[in-house]
């Protein structure tokens, strides 16, 4: 008895000394899974991970990382975005460090990490935390295998608000994510939702601005391929999104609104590219209708293209360097010498009537010219190129009506002069008509039955309208600028009629 007591002593001394060992290595390893996580954001030359504080214990670990957001000279910088996030690493082969965290998983593998954000990290994360108060804003829940995949759950908790700072009232559904990534990044799929938004700002603090959200959702579908370029699609899609300015009372609407963007190989050394947006239905002000928009990039350099990027990168962490500029050229040159090809083709329905168009453009290399001294140089990049354009002939009219129509008011308004709206519209619609006859007149458009056509191609250095050459450098046509004694002016009597000289 006494010698199998001591057998069974043996064995659980050997089973605790390995569970420790297992934890000890599950926490150097874990360790590394974070430092080649954080190279891996490295490469996204807007955002800068630095880590703030790391401390490795044996059955769990914790770090502090600094997200820090690279903005343009043109970017506002009143509010920094950046901020840090508090990650609580609990070590395998089982994470019983976390066994009293709520979420944390009991299951086999090589670590499970908790990030939240650090709510003294910035004024924004300050703000978040004080609105969900005792309920962490932002939760990630990972769980790390023993090769370094990854499944992640990422949760907001429902918030509903009234009467808060610029707040009127705001309902949030809250936030669900699920991703997972594979080994050393080489692939990553997930996705993101969100329910519902409503939010109403008091009229003192943003005019009383709306902001309605439903049916939010982000897929990610990439995997890292030649090049070591990530391939697949990511995708936006929202079931409503609506935009109101109770000062103006103009909305923006937009209903099942998709943007899609993929890169794929295309050959043994390129990739090819396109965005994609599609609505069924936009309302901007007055105007509303379905449409759509692709754009496309084939024949681009697969070297080039990581080069690209990782010349980006750089610039991102040397922006003083003064061989930037040399570089990009370099870098440009090569790719063109692919013959890249741009393609955007575009649609829309509206009450007015329809529009289709389609560009494409085919790229070559370019002289060595100082671009700096001769911008023109820029014109031999361009091989060749051609345009179609289809437009209802009532919406051309009503979109251009519209737009001179607001040239005349803001004029008459800065001149201190009552205008006459009807006035005002008479003589855009003059304007218009006789822009149109013009255009016609020079062959640049075609009336055909309900609808102006156009076409256009360039090629050998030469571009042709509809058929006919067209001198480049050249600018003809009249100034069709509006004087000051065009503006139409509300007579003294009330009578609704144009002042003209």
């Amino acid at each position: 008895m006494k010698k199998l007591v001591g057998v069974i002593v043996v064995i659980l001394v050997l089973a605790a000394a390995g569970f420790v060992g297992a934890a000890y290595w599950s926490g150097m390893q874990a360790e590394r899974w974070y430092r080649e996580a954080l190279a891996e954001g490295a490469k996204n030359p807007n955002v800068k991970f630095s880590t703030t504080r790391y401390e490795r214990g044996l059955f769990s670990s914790q770090s502090i990382t600094r997200v820090q957001f690279v903005l343009s000279e043109g970017e506002s910088k009143e509010i920094d975005p950046s901020f840090s996030i508090r990650q609580d690493i609990y070590h395998g082969p089982l994470p019983l460090a976390g066994r009293n965290v709520s979420g944390v998983p009991m299951q086999w593998g090589g670590a499970v990490i908790r990030a939240t954000l650090d709510p003294d990290s910035s004024a924004w994360t300050r703000e978040l935390a004080k609105l969900y108060g005792k309920l962490e804003p932002v939760e990630a829940i990972s769980r790390v295998g023993f090769d370094g995949a990854s499944d992640t759950r990422i949760t907001m908790p429902p918030l509903t608000l009234s009467n808060v700072e610029d707040l009127q009232s705001l309902k949030f559904s809250g936030l669900q994510g699920q991703f997972q990534v594979a080994p050393r990044a080489a692939a990553v799929q997930g996705k993101l939702t969100v329910a519902s938004l409503d939010l109403i700002g008091k009229p003192e603090a943003s005019g009383g601005a709306q902001v309605k959200l439903n049916g939010l959702n982000v897929n990610v579908n990439q995997r890292k391929g030649a090049f070591d370029l990530l391939f697949g699609d990511s995708s936006i899609g929202v079931g409503e999104l609506r935009v109101q300015d109770q000062t103006t009372g103009t909305p923006f609407v937009a209903t099942n609104l998709a943007i899609t963007g993929a890169l794929n190989p295309q050959g043994a050394q390129q990739v090819a590219g396109e965005v994609a947006i599609k609505a069924d239905k936009v309302t901007v002000d007055q105007q509303s209708g379905s449409g759509s928009l692709r754009l496309a990039l084939r024949n681009l350099d697969g070297v080039t293209v990581a080069r690209l990027q990782q010349w980006q990168q750089k610039l991102a962490n040397q922006p003083e360097d003064p061989g930037a500029l040399d570089e990009l050229m370099k870098l440009l040159k090569t790719l063109l010498r692919g013959k890249p090809e741009f393609t955007l083709d575009s649609q829309a329905k509206l009450a007015q009537g329809d529009w289709q168009g389609k560009l494409t453009l085919n790229f070559q290399d370019f002289s060595e010219a100082n671009l700096l001294l001769d911008p023109s140089a820029l014109l031999g990049a361009v091989e060749k190129g051609a345009a179609e354009v289809a437009a209802s002939k009532a919406l051309v009219e009503a979109l251009l009506i519209g737009t001179i129509k607001e040239q005349l008011m803001a004029q008459a308004q800065a001149q201190g002069k009552p205008a006459s709206e009807p006035a005002v519209q008479n003589l855009a619609a003059q304007q218009v008509a006789q822009q149109l006859q013009g255009l016609t007149t020079a062959g640049f458009i075609r009336l055909e039955g309900n609808q102006y056509r156009s076409s256009a191609r360039f090629e050998g250095g030469k571009l042709w309208v509809n058929g006919q050459e067209i001198p480049l450098g050249i600018t003809a046509g009249a100034d069709d600028g509006v004087t000051e004694d065009e503006i139409p002016l509300e007579p003294d009597d009330g009578a609704e009629e144009p002042t003209r000289n």
